[in-house]
């Protein structure tokens, strides 16, 4: 009996212990470091490989006190890129690892950007996963929503395409869009500076279309040439491609940009007037029914 009693009392002891010493080990690296740093937890991992990547980042105390934690919890070890710190405990790690706590952030699309346009900008935002986003985003120019969307910072261009082209059909609902309106919306995205004149540049447009007019849009020689630049008279003539409206008649084969709500409703809602004129002059618009009216306002106001 005695010998029974004094293995328990060693059983209790090195429980106590192994408990102190697994708490400890699970407890934060260097609570006083804060610095923050992105880990990628890769697809096929296993989890020892995961347990001991942290510890060589020197992010957990124990490979194994993580290894034997996260088998506790259950489940596994979410792919993704999250960020993390030394102050941060194993338990914790583990845990935002088991529940997929990936990093996210916000990512502002623009009204009027072209899929181009969008790709520098996550480059700049270094989503790494978007680099070939052009490539991905390419047919579908003009159906990618401007708007903010919060991303895990390993969303890849497919992922982003597929919630931007979601966002456009879930904003668009219940409105009757063809690809027409978007055409004609992209091109009232790039030429109107604020929201009023959006509907009266669409009729612009629609009255020119319905008579047979060249649109002659300044944006679609412009997406055309590669550059938002102002054209010159140069480019309006000798840049031979189907975009250039000055020089094929209709619309151009697929939108120049990637329009907002308020411009596609305005070429769904144009306004009511006959004119097949219009500029902008010190931060004002000008519309005319004929050229001649058209150049006695440019030379008087421009």
């Amino acid at each position: 009996m005695r010998w029974l009693k004094f293995a328990a009392l060693i059983l209790v002891i090195s429980f106590v212990l192994f408990g102190t010493a697994f708490i400890y080990l699970l407890g934060a690296k260097d609570s006083a470091n804060e610095v923050k740093e992105l880990v990628e937890i890769e697809v096929g991992q296993t989890r020892s490989e995961v347990a001991q990547q942290l510890a060589n980042k020197n992010l957990i105390r124990s490979a194994y006190a993580f290894f034997l934690y996260s088998r506790l919890l259950g489940g596994r070890l979410l792919p993704g890129t999250y960020e993390l710190s030394p102050s941060m405990s194993a338990s914790v790690i583990a845990n935002m690892l088991a529940t997929g706590s990936v990093k996210q952030k916000k990512v502002t699309i623009i009204e009027g950007w072209r899929i181009s346009q969008i790709a520098d900008y996550l480059s700049k935002e270094k989503l790494d996963k978007t680099v070939d986003f052009a490539t991905v985003a390419g047919p579908y120019e003009g159906y990618l929503f401007p708007d903010t969307y919060e991303v895990n910072i390993d969303i890849t261009s497919e992922e982003l395409v597929e919630k931007m082209r979601n966002n456009f059909h879930k904003r668009t609902e219940g409105l009757k869009v063809t690809p027409e309106t978007v055409i004609l919306a992209s091109i009232v995205e790039r030429e109107a500076q604020n929201d009023t004149e959006r509907a009266q540049i669409a009729q612009v447009y629609l009255n020119r279309l319905k008579i047979g007019m060249k649109l002659e849009a300044d944006p679609t020689v412009q997406y055309a040439k590669g550059s938002w630049a102002a054209p010159t008279v140069e480019d309006y003539h000798n840049i031979g491609s189907p975009y250039n409206t000055y020089l094929n008649s209709g619309l151009p084969p697929g939108p120049i940009c990637n329009p907002g709500l308020a411009s596609i409703k305005g070429v769904l809602s144009p306004a009511d007037h006959d004119y097949l004129f219009f500029f902008h002059a010190k931060g004002e618009i000008y519309f005319s029914k004929t050229l001649a009216e058209h150049r006695a306002k440019v030379k008087q106001y421009y």
